[in-house]
Parts: structure tokens; sequence; C-alpha cells
């Protein structure tokens, strides 16, 4: 089982020493050129940001019934960050590292007023304009998502998961074979963690609207997230818009906050904006309800 990408370079950074390359032979200006363009293909095919650059120059489209979904690592509970969420207006709204359950709940209140529906887990939370109907959890599965239906105000009803996966470990010394070993394991979790998740899924009815979203600890392309791929869609491929990397907040280095929604919901656009109390950004995802 291979390391996790956490550990390496992003996609678009390999475009580095291609411009390196290119420098070197800049006397030569023809092959300067030709590898200048052969890197920049390598660009424009394998990595996700150079598209999404491309999207966020556009103009958002528009839907008459459009929701809002918002997601943000709350960076160990803090309320000043889960309160990042209200200029957005959000429909729903999926924390993870949540701040406590009265917290959470004044959150609520204060988004959608009456309105406003939620649940607490020990790591993640949901809040939704609606009623929030809590699905039971098993031990293993509550330390880290949590599962309800919310029903909206006109009456749609939606699965909706907020999860964060195990994090992972900060060890660069590659050349030891612990390392490895630490690095395999987690991904091991992480994995399992997913299956949990993919069995939820796989209970739902083939019609069903379905959010997943929330603090992957991974960046895009990993293996255990084809588990979601056979229902469920990653957003941001599809719509993301701008400069779409989620952690540090600082230098957005890795997308590892990511919505995934079942066919029938719709991406319009997908951005991810800085915060000022969290050390990831707020992915903020508008959909359409097919």
């Amino acid at each position: 089982m291979p390391a996790p990408r956490l550990l390496s370079f992003p996609v678009w950074i390999w475009l580095l020493p291609g411009l390196f390359l290119a420098g070197l032979g800049w006397r030569r200006r023809r092959i300067a050129r030709t590898v200048f363009v052969l890197w920049l293909l390598f660009l424009m095919v394998f990595a996700e940001e150079p598209r999404s650059l491309l999207r966020g120059l556009l103009p958002a489209p528009r839907a008459g019934e459009a929701l809002r979904i918002v997601s943000l690592n709350c960076a160990g509970g803090l309320i000043e960050a889960a309160r990042e969420v209200i200029p957005y207006q959000p429909d729903i709204v999926l924390l993870q590292e949540s701040p406590g359950k009265k917290e959470v709940k004044q959150l609520a209140e204060e988004l959608f007023g009456r309105q406003g529906g939620w649940m607490h887990g020990p790591d993640a939370s949901i809040i939704a304009r609606g009623t929030v109907k809590p699905y039971p959890l098993s031990r293993d599965e509550q330390v880290f998502f949590v599962h309800a239906k919310a029903i909206l105000p006109n009456g749609k009803q939606l699965e909706v998961i907020s999860l964060r996966l195990w994090p992972p470990i900060m060890r660069v010394d590659l050349w030891l074979p612990d390392c490895w070993r630490e690095h395999t394991e987690v991904r091991r979790t992480q994995m399992q963690q997913l299956q949990f998740v993919a069995r939820r899924l796989r209970s739902l009815p083939p019609n069903a609207l379905i959010v997943v979203g929330g603090d992957f600890n991974m960046p895009p392309g990993e293996s255990p997230l084809r588990l979601l791929s056979r229902r469920l869609r990653d957003s941001f491929l599809v719509a993301g818009a701008g400069w779409g990397n989620t952690i540090t907040n600082e230098y957005p280095f890795h997308r590892i906050d990511q919505i995934w929604l079942s066919p029938n919901l719709r991406p319009l656009q997908v951005r991810a904006h800085r915060t000022q109390h969290s050390d990831h950004r707020i992915v903020v995802c508008d959909v359409q309800l097919q």
C-alpha cells in the first residue's frame, strides 16, 4: 500500500523544474520553447489548478433554486472559526474539529433562527436550514463522522455526512523504514474509515440526494477516494473556480477539504476562501437541485 501523497509535491509544482530546464537551454531557443511547451501540456493535462483558475475568470452560472454548502475545519474547536461561515449565508454547514454542542446550537440559531437544525459529534457537526435528523452511529463511526437527513424548508431531503479522516503524520525522513511503516498505517486507517462511509452510501436509495464533505486529510486522486467515486463526484473537479487548495490557510498547498455530491446535485461553482481563525480555508459550494 503506497504512502499518502500528502508527503509528495502537488502536480502543479512540477512546472518549476520545467522552467528551470527551459532556462538552461535558453541559448538554443527552439529546444527551450519545446521543453517549456511540453511541461505546460503536462500541467494542463494532469493538474487541476490551471482549469480551476481559468474557470475562476468566468461569471458563476445562475440557477433559480440553488443551495449553498460550506465546509470548514475549526482548528481545534474554535467558535471564532466556526462563525466565519456566517457571511457566506449557507444552507448547509459541515464542521470538523467542531466547537462544543452548546456553541453549535447557538451557531445554528444565529444562522437560521427557529428554522435551523443541527447535530453534534465528537469531531464533526452538521448545521442546516430546516430539520436535521441524526442517524445512529457505531462507536467506530462517530469518532470521525456524523450522518443526518437534512429536510429543507422546501421539502427536499438530503443525506448529509460531515467527516474528518485520520490525520497524516508529519515525517519526511523517508530513508528510514519506520517512516514508511507509519505512513502506510495512516493510509490503512483512512481506507478503513472510508469503507465505513461507503457502506452507508450503499444503504441509501439510488435516487437519494447525497452530500459528503469535510477534511479528508488527503489530496484528490488518492486511491481510498475511489470508494466514494463509485456513487459520488468531487464537486471541485466539476465546478472548481480559482485556487482551490485549502491547507494551509496562509500557504495553500494541497486540497484536502472537499465536498462530494451525488450526480443529481449539480455543482455550479466551488471556491476556497481564506479564513482568519483556522489553519484551513473554507470551501463554499453552490449546488443546483436536479
